[in-house]
Formats: structure tokens, sequence, C-alpha cells
């Protein structure tokens, strides 16, 4: 017997907000995966957590709800791991071989990499088995062998399984249909990321000519009431008496006759008929305002520092824990660089990034994107904006806006997502001007559109960039030099 998860009409608002994140959502998901895809901020994370039966919905009802959902972050240990560690079960045994976890990764916490926790807090997941499993960025922060450990295991999996995550290639591989979700509204579409943003596409550009031919309709009978207006106005003129000899009784009679006849409201009711129309058409552009193109992008040249390096280093290396080490040979910064910093999950590219911002000028100005931010430092963030002057707050979130997200959202909630503090420190930075960018990780957490925004952003800077990211395509498009770091922990240079 199949199963599903069904949402009756529902909506979601938080208590404080103006607008609902979610509104009238009615949508089925059957066995299997189904992509959620939308921007940052735009209802994602809070439909899982509804699905789960974590958050209930503000009205409406789902039906089959209820199971298990996996968060972006990897702030703290998932639950039940000592269950899963130390019960001798097989499946338990199974799934820590094909994902390459071992006992001591809890012994280690604070040190492991985000990408080995992101597989922990995945395999956990899957071995309860739930009937409904709902993903929030499975794959981020995960080099490219885990990202192929993952997907193979998430394969298996027969239950409902909802995953939201900006990974083509996952969403492509796993599901049969997705979720688009957009403004509050949403729209299934069958197959993968790549076929639903196709056809997404192909309404866009539909309902883009359909706007363009009501805005020229809409010309052109404005321009045909405009007319009828004139003549309706030198009709009334012609009618009028005022200037009009008084001893001129003819001329009197026939606009008395006219009058009587109705022949002078003649133009006037065509310009009101040609002006009501007019009117129905604003009304249909109105409703089409959706397919218009919401002004994006966002300029960060920063600047060419006068200087002969920024950061230099004799060749050393770095203690990893547990008798590890990164070994490295001469470093150096030039204020030209484009630089990838490259390396499996552990390797200690995050270690290198610190290790290298404990060493910069004090008069080097510095943009820094961490690879993750914690709930606490999201909330703080998020009130110093808040508790900026009006117009360096104003310029904050219009810059905000111009990466995709909306700013009702950012600011009607009280921790914002992943997502969207890592834009609010991207537009927070802007004004700073630097000369050197640091960014672990940066398209994790972002929407699709986003990290093309944030790539054709990077592309234009004139500052020296260090990126630490599995995305290859991403690192092609930007640098020109590499660090990679190989899983022996020796970093060579190229």
């Amino acid at each position: 017997m199949a199963y599903f998860l069904t949402f009756n009409d529902v909506s979601f608002s938080y208590p404080s907000s103006t607008k609902p994140v979610l509104e009238n959502i009615s949508v089925q998901f059957p066995e299997g995966w189904t992509g959620i895809t939308g921007d940052n901020g735009a209802g994602k994370t809070t439909l899982l957590l509804m699905a789960a039966g974590i958050e209930n919905p503000s009205a409406g009802n789902i039906q089959g709800k209820g199971g298990i959902y996996c968060p972006q972050r990897t702030d703290d240990p998932p639950g039940d791991w000592e269950e899963f560690f130390y019960s001798g079960d097989r499946d338990a045994e199974r799934l820590m071989n094909r994902l390459n976890i071992n006992a001591a990764f809890m012994d280690r916490w604070d040190t492991l990499s985000h990408g080995e926790r992101k597989r922990m807090q995945v395999g956990i997941a899957l071995w309860k088995n739930p009937p409904l499993l709902a993903l929030d960025e499975p794959t981020n922060h995960l080099d490219r062998e885990g990202r192929d450990l993952i997907a193979a295991n998430l394969e298996g999996y027969r239950g409902i399984g909802l995953l939201v995550s900006h990974d083509r290639a996952l969403l492509d591989r796993l599901c049969k249909s997705c979720l688009f979700l957009r403004r509050g509204s949403a729209v299934m579409r069958p197959g993968g990321i790549s076929q639903g943003l196709a056809e997404e596409e192909r309404e866009l550009l539909a309902g883009r000519r359909m706007k363009q031919n009501l805005a020229a309709e809409r010309s052109r009978l404005a321009a045909e009431a405009d007319k009828r207006r004139r003549t309706a106005e030198s009709a009334k003129n012609r009618l009028s008496k005022k200037h009009i000899d008084p001893k001129d009784k003819d001329t009197k009679g026939k606009i008395n006759l006219a009058i009587i006849s109705g022949k002078d409201a003649s133009g006037t009711r065509l310009y009101r008929k040609m002006q009501n129309r007019v009117e129905r058409l604003d009304q249909s552009l109105e409703k089409a305002r959706d397919f218009g193109e919401q002004k994006k992008g966002l300029t960060l040249r920063g600047t060419r520092a006068k200087m002969d390096s920024l950061w230099r280093s004799p060749p050393g290396e770095i203690p990893l824990g547990e008798d590890r080490a990164l070994q490295f040979p001469e470093l150096v910064i030039l204020p030209e660089n484009r630089i990838a910093l490259t390396g499996p999950n552990g390797a200690g590219k995050s270690t290198l990034i610190r290790h290298i911002r404990t060493g910069l000028p004090p008069q080097l100005k510095t943009l820094y994107i961490p690879q993750e931010i914690s709930a606490q430092e999201s909330a703080e963030l998020l009130r110093e904006v808040l508790d900026e002057n009006e117009k360096n707050r104003g310029e904050i979130i219009a810059r905000f806006s111009r990466l995709g997200s909306s700013p009702a959202s950012l600011l009607q909630s009280s921790l914002p997502s992943p997502g969207e503090i890592r834009k609010l420190m991207i537009a927070r930075g802007v004004s700073a001007d630097p000369s050197l960018i640091i960014m672990d990780e940066p398209t994790n957490h972002l929407d699709l559109t986003s990290m093309q925004l944030l790539e054709e952003m990077l592309g234009e800077v004139e500052a020296a960039l260090l990126l630490v990211s599995h995305d290859e395509v991403f690192l092609s498009k930007l640098a020109n030099r590499e660090w990679s770091i190989s899983g022996e922990g020796k970093l060579e240079t190229k």
C-alpha cells in the first residue's frame, strides 16, 4: 500500500510576521524522494519542520506527518549516537562502513570537519529508517567522495523523502519530482531539478510575453481613451452657449436640440467605456507582476592592496590532533592572487585558514565568511545589523535583497536561516572595501540563484581571493592558483 504526505491548504506565519512564510499550500508527497527548491527564506526548512511534525501550521492541516528532520546546521552531535555506535546492530555497522564513520568521531566531535559531522548526521537518520525523512542540505561541506557516499545511501531509502538541496546532481539523481517555492506559493513539477527548472523557465518566458502583450494593449487603449477624451471635451466646448451672441437664436436652438437628444454625452460615454477597459488591463498587469524581473546582483570591487604581499609564511606544519599535522611549503598571498584551497574533508583547510588569519597585518582590510555560523552567532549578527543607524541599516538590507532574498522574511525572524545569514554577512562586508576576501565554503546553504550571483560578484573583485570549496565549477571560474591538501596532510601549490 502506498503512503502519502498531504498538505491541505496549509499556511504558516511567525508570531511577529505581517505576511505568511507559506500560504494556502496544497500538495501531496508520495514515497520516494521529492526535491524542495526556492530562494533562501522561501520557507523550505519550515515546510520540512511541519512535515516532520516539529512545527504546526498556522492554518490548514497535514495528513501523514511525522518522521525525522535532519537539519542544515552541524553545531551539535545528533541524538541517539551512543546506540548507533555501540548497539552492535548490523544496519548501523553497514552504514558506518559505507559512510566512513567510526566510533572515535564522538571523542573528537569538536575537531571533526563539518563534512565528517554531516556524514554522521545523515547516517544516524538513515539508520532509524523513519517513514518520513526530511533532509536539509545533506551534502553541504562534503567533498566529492562524501557526496557520492551520501547519494548512494539515500538511493536505498524507501519511505517518503523530502530533500532540500542546492546540489543539482543529487536532486537529478534521486528525485521523481520537485516542489518549487516562490513568494509563499508552491508548484510541483515532475522530474529532477534540471527538468523542473527548464519547465519553470518556459512558464516564466510565457508569463513575460503575456505581460508584454498586456502592456502593449494597455498603451494602445490608453492612447485611444485619451483621443476620445479630447473628442468629448471638444464636443462639450462646441455645445457651450458661453460665447454665443444672446441674439443668435438659431445656434442656441441647435445646441438645445443636441443636449435633448443626448449627442453631447456620447463622446463622454465612449471615453468612460475605454477607460474601464484600461483599468481592467491594469488589474491583469498587477496579477502578472510576478513575471517581472527583480533587480538582483551586487558589486563588491574591493581594493588592490599596495603591498608586496598580504601574507607570507616559511615552510612549516600545523597540528591537526591525533598525531596528525598539516605540512606546507613556503606560502605567500600576493595582492593579485585568486587562490583555491582544496582537499578532502578533515584535511585541515579550515585550520589553515585560521592560521593565516592570525598572521594578517592589522592594517589589511579583510572580509571573512566562515564555513559555518552558529545559531547564536547568527542571532547576534542580525541584532547588530538592526542596531545600525537608519542609513547603514537600509543600505545593508538593500544589498541583502539584491542577493536574492526577501528582507521581510529576514526581519520577521529572530533566527535567520544559514543561507540568509551568509548573505547578510556579505551585504554588511561590502562597505568594508576589503583588499583580501577569505571565504570558507561560500556556496554552502545558498540557493541556486544566489550561488550564481555570488560567482558573478566575486568574478569582478579587485581584492585578492582565498576560497575554500568543493564546487569545482565555482573554483574554476574564479581562481588562478591552487593550494591542494592531500589526504596525507601535505599541501602543494600549483
